[in-house]
């Protein structure tokens, strides 16, 4: 497996060329990427290899919250009647080069491990994402991810499931 390594965005990381096949992750990396770190509405990690510029693969995470009612019967009759707080997996993108190596589950167990120390500081009940895709939905079910009871792309990961999975056996 390659060396790769994830870490904050930034202005030396080479984003140029930056192909994952999916116009609307590609153009969010090379245009509006800035934008969403420098008015508060996301933080971007990347994925590079060893000490390579080069961007490889991405995600950004948001806070969010989502309704109760929203959430399967049996997770939903725990909560109270109010919008619960969750981080949002806003994309998660792997440049067509590395496709097939791992690298979508090494960027998605990160942003899973990143989320898990967040909600050390404050409350998160789950982790959502809005899948592009069918293709991207099957991706994220092979990980745990639950569907939504209104939507068919949009999915969650309790944190308690989250918090179970990185406890040493």
């Amino acid at each position: 497996m390659a060396e790769w390594r994830i870490v904050r965005l930034s202005r030396t990381h080479v984003r140029q060329g930056f192909d994952c096949g999916k116009p609307t992750l590609d153009e969010f990396l090379h245009r509006l990427v800035s934008q969403y770190e420098k008015r508060d509405l996301g933080r971007t990690y990347v994925a590079l290899r060893g000490d390579e510029p080069r961007v490889l693969g991405y995600y950004t995470l948001a806070s969010g919250a989502i309704e109760t009612e929203r959430l399967p019967a049996s997770q939903a009759k725990k909560l109270p009647r109010h919008p619960v707080p969750v981080v949002l997996l806003a994309r998660l993108a792997v440049d067509r080069s590395v496709h097939g190596q791992g690298l979508g589950g090494f960027l998605l167990r990160d942003s899973l491990s990143r989320s898990l120390d967040l909600s050390e500081k404050l409350g998160i009940h789950a982790v959502v994402v809005d899948a592009l895709d069918g293709e991207a939905r099957a991706f994220y079910e092979r990980f745990g991810f639950l569907r939504l009871t209104d939507d068919a792309l949009r999915l969650f990961l309790p944190l308690s499931t989250i918090r179970a999975a990185a406890k040493p056996s």
